[in-house]
């Protein structure tokens, strides 16, 4: 697990902060009842295969399975985990080097400053792969058991973007509904002065409740509904690398 720049709770070994945010009645009550219902069940202690040709995570044990939904559960305010060596070493490179060679366009929504790669466009190979895997029952099977999130889910979206310098993703929400935004990462290399960085605000508006730098193979898994957050400037000090990422919403099956 990785750090992320500040904290959501204060006993989380992955994230840290000057001013913790404690996991308080919005947390139990909304997420722990509604969702996990009043007794929480047992997560799933297996994944589907095809994880294996993935990520190493599906082969880890269960101690470590536990840490990472324990820290899940734990996160605070917006319930998430940072993973880094997500991949398959030699997965990640070749994602890399495929987003390198991927076609992109201008995010079709105007106030969205940034560029993204349609998968319909984009040559057969390890990027399409991928994609479809999180697309796919298993992907999202896997994703579920990896946080124990205790509802079937299923993959809506699955998003290709890129940031040049100049470029930003402004201050959203992704969903009213129930599930996970799964974020992988795969900028390289990646400094403090790149910007780049995904970002929570607080509550009160006057600082952030969380910063999740955009580390290569690493995977950011929050749980999506009403949590505002926004991609800092892609600054000039980057000037000549790009900023990758790929997201897939995997929400409630209707």
């Amino acid at each position: 697990m990785i750090r992320a720049t500040e904290k959501s709770s204060p006993d989380s070994p992955a994230t840290w902060s000057p001013r913790p945010e404690r996991p308080s009645g919005f947390f139990i009550a909304n997420l722990a009842d509604s969702v996990f219902g009043p007794v929480r069940a047992k997560p799933p202690s297996t994944f589907p295969p095809s994880a294996t040709g993935w990520s190493p995570l599906a082969g880890a044990s269960p101690k470590l399975h536990d840490a990472i939904r324990h820290e899940f559960v734990s996160g605070g305010r917006v319930p998430h985990v940072c993973l880094q060596r997500v991949l398959l070493p030699e997965r990640a490179e070749a994602m890399h080097q495929a987003l390198r060679d991927a076609h992109f366009q201008r995010h079709h929504h105007g106030p969205y400053p940034l560029h993204i790669a349609p998968l319909a466009q984009q040559a057969p190979g390890v990027l399409t792969d991928f994609c479809a895997w999180l697309a796919s029952e298993d992907g999202a099977d896997f994703h579920a058991a990896l946080v124990g999130w205790p509802q079937k889910l299923e993959t809506r979206q699955v998003q290709v973007s890129r940031m040049d310098v100049g470029e930003q993703f402004p201050e959203h929400r992704d969903t009213d509904e129930e599930g996970l935004a799964v974020v992988y990462n795969f900028t390289r290399p990646w400094e403090q002065g790149f910007g780049g960085v995904l970002t929570f605000p607080h509550p009160d508006g006057d600082r952030d409740l969380m910063r999740v730098p955009p580390i290569f193979n690493s995977v950011f898994i929050f749980r999506a509904v009403d949590a505002p957050h926004r991609v800092t400037e892609w600054l000039p000090a980057a000037q000549g690398h790009q900023r990758y990422s790929i997201t897939a919403f995997m929400l409630a099956k209707q």
